[in-house]
């Protein structure tokens, strides 16, 4: 397991990758030390693609929470 953290609108922002027996990636987002469920539960196949998708839901979310809209509707 790894983690990556970063900053994003003053929200604190953790990602932990996962690699399961079965391959793959997934991974686990907390904002702020909540847990943020994701809509994706099957194994992204190269660890790159799984921490983007994560890092762009992570920041979808945290535009919803702040503007009511996700970035890409901007």
């Amino acid at each position: 397991m790894s983690d990556e953290e970063f900053e994003y609108k003053g929200q604190q922002v953790k990602i932990q990758m996962v690699q399961p027996l079965t391959g793959g990636w997934l991974w686990q987002t907390d904002i702020n030390r909540i847990r943020l469920e994701s809509a994706r539960h099957a194994p992204i196949k190269y660890r790159q693609d799984a921490l983007q998708y994560a890092v762009m839901e992570a920041k979808e979310s945290i535009d919803i929470k702040s503007d009511g809209k996700p970035s890409s509707f901007r």
